[in-house]
């Protein structure tokens, strides 16, 4: 994992058919200017002039979807009471990188003569691009990039490469042996032992799978599941235990939650472990005066056949920051913080392994089915919050404010804070963000791949919330393990990204598809805990007001944090005199967040929402808009 680190980072439980027909029918296609809403009746909208104007006529906490190819006038009756209302413009495309540029005009009836130029209202969202030097602007956007270099660079490395099948049994010099040799007979190593370890990984993150050099270590620490191992460059630093305390974090905090939520690794090293290595190899990817650290990651490479790439070690291996106190090899790491930081790290990585292996060794399929970059971080940034709940005894579904997630301070620095900041980016501007990743599915790098992993983690964090089976789970409460263990292995078709998303949301009486299911997670950003806001519209394990508001509060408002809410939308007035029109582009997958409100009686208020060439909206842009009358 290559994160941001400062010195002061089982089978489906389906749902029953009623509850899926109940979705279908809530989000069916708008005929006629009828809208549905998400109790599967009429939502109370009633039919204006002409087949795409409606008048909006809700009660406090009932919410309307409507197509915008179906509708493009909406109009807010008159009141003489105060009233508000939370809007989203949610794009359902699925092309990663496509926009959609729109516009909406907001006019009162009796409003004075258009302006020319008509007013254009200034988004309030912060930009991701608005970030300081001083709130770690280039540490955040350094790390960024370096994973993306890491992650592509060993995609590469194996493009063509066959990944391994499980190998036959066989054993392995219990003294000197080869990672990748070819066993003679099944044996587990022992504490002592000296392993030799092919390496791929260039300093500068290139990936190259003839090899770079070997890495020679000894085994620390065995447990059931993981072997410790020492790069013997970079040993002798951690002493006392250090390393038994990692093993049995590993083995009884990590491995018990990963293999529920994941899977279990395939072991096709036959040696009955997963390898955690500690080695130079990690710290020297890390630039000198980087004010970021690379803690580790987990390379593809190791899987592949080594008669296509011979720097393969053919198993299971995690690779970890060494304890460096002197800066031999880059920035000084003390040991405390190579053993405490490497149990987060292990668990992200693992992650990533399971997965990787589940649609290759498992699956004979070919490295091209590994997962597509956004859902595949966003499904390992959930491991850690896992793993983190697990050691808490943190329920899902708990809606946990700031005091329940930091009562232990370390663990929420390691498994929560980092996945609430890069929440915290995609908030400041969620119509910007690059969610699906870049025009190529890539990490997009900087801080757009920052915002897009707070999209992925905090979008799956409140599909689980949704559609998890009641009962039975392993952390207790909702049953959870299923979703994201069909998600990490993407079923018998080796489903990626969108198409894995909707066929395990549906599967457990979500959405069929992925614009509905994006119309229905669209409030859940915004309105997650407001009072009288609908179920469907909470991430139900976290209070994300409570603990944005304490993040703002303890640090000072320092950025993403800078006001108590990050995401903040346009304001506009139901007042006699508002005539605005609002530019705006919208990313693939994301939603632009208008609220309409008065503090007293309001005249009638038309939207119209076009093009920017003022044209209707074709229905090939999969654009939805989501009400919410909150007042």
């Amino acid at each position: 994992m290559l994160l941001p680190r400062f010195d002061s980072g089982p089978p489906i439980a389906r749902a029953g058919v009623a509850r899926k027909a109940l979705w279908i029918a809530a989000l069916a296609p708008l005929a006629c200017a009828d809208a549905t809403g998400p109790d599967g009746d009429l939502c109370p909208a009633v039919a204006g002039r002409g087949a795409t104007r409606v008048t909006l006529v809700l009660a406090a906490g009932e919410m309307c979807v409507l197509p915008a190819a179906g509708v493009q006038v909406m109009e807010i009756g008159a009141a003489n009471a105060s009233a508000a209302y939370l809007m989203v413009v949610q794009s359902g495309l699925r092309t990663p990188g496509a926009t959609t540029r729109l516009r909406l005009d907001v006019r009162a009836r009796g409003a004075a003569a258009a302006r020319v130029p008509p007013l254009v209202a200034p988004a309030r969202a912060m930009s991701v691009d608005e970030f300081g030097v001083d709130d770690d602007r280039l540490g955040l956007a350094e790390a960024s990039r370096a994973e993306l270099a890491f992650r592509a660079n060993a995609r590469r490395a194996v493009l063509g490469a066959r990944p391994l099948r499980q190998v036959p049994a066989g054993a392995r010099d219990p003294g000197m042996a080869r990672a990748n040799a070819a066993p003679a007979a099944p044996t587990a190593p022992a504490v002592g032992d000296t392993v030799i370890f092919s390496n791929a990984v260039h300093p500068n993150l290139d990936v190259d799978c003839d090899g770079i050099h070997d890495v020679t270590a000894v085994v620390r620490a065995v447990g059931p599941i993981f072997a410790v191992v020492e790069d013997l460059d970079g040993a002798g630093v951690v002493r006392g235990g250090g390393y038994d305390a990692v093993l049995e974090s590993l083995e009884r905090s990590v491995f018990p939650v990963l293999s529920a939520y994941f899977g279990e690794p395939a072991d096709i090293d036959e040696n009955g472990v997963v390898w955690v290595l500690f080695t130079p190899v990690v710290n020297r990817t890390t630039p000198r005066g980087s004010d970021t650290r690379i803690l580790g990651f987990f390379n593809p490479a190791d899987l592949a056949d080594p008669e296509d790439c011979p720097a393969s070690n053919g198993g299971e291996i995690l690779y970890l920051l060494a304890a460096d106190p002197d800066g031999r090899f880059s920035k000084p790491v003390p040991a405390r913080f190579a053993t405490t930081g490497a149990i987060g790290v292990a668990a992200h990585e693992l992650a990533h392994l399971v997965s990787a292996e589940r649609r290759t060794v498992l699956a004979s399929g070919s490295f091209a089915s590994l997962e597509i970059t956004w859902l595949s971080e966003a499904l390992a940034h959930s491991a850690e919050t896992f793993v983190g709940m697990s050691g808490a005894s943190l329920r899902p579904g708990g809606n946990y404010g700031f005091a329940r997630l930091s009562a232990n301070s370390d663990r929420f620095e390691a498994y929560h804070f980092p996945n609430l900041r890069r929440s915290a980016i995609y908030l400041l501007g969620p119509h910007r963000t690059p969610a699906l990743g870049d025009a190529r599915a890539r990490d997009p790098a900087g801080v757009s791949s920052l915002a897009m992993r707070g999209f992925g983690w905090l979008f799956l964090r409140w599909l689980a919330d949704q559609y998890a089976t009641e009962g039975g789970g392993l952390l207790g409460g909702v049953a959870e393990e299923a979703i994201f263990h069909d998600l990490a292995g993407g079923g018998n078709g080796r489903a990626r990204g969108v198409e894995n998303v909707e066929r395990v949301a549906s599967a457990h009486g979500g959405p069929a598809t992925w614009e509905d299911l994006l119309a229905a997670w669209a409030l859940a950003p915004i309105a997650d805990d407001q009072p009288g806001a609908p179920p469907s519209t909470q991430v139900k394990t976290l209070h994300l007001r409570d603990v944005f508001a304490a993040l703002h509060r303890e640090l000072d408002g320092k950025a993403p944090f800078a006001s108590a809410f990050p995401l903040r939308a346009m304001d506009v007035p139901l007042a006699a005199g508002t005539d605005a029109r609002i530019d705006f582009e919208l990313g693939a997958s994301t939603g632009y967040y208008l609220q309409l409100a008065s503090e007293g009686p309001h005249p009638e208020i038309r939207l119209e929402l076009t093009t920017r060439a003022g044209l209707s909206i074709p229905s090939s842009e999969a654009v939805r808009i989501v009400v919410l009358r909150t007042r």
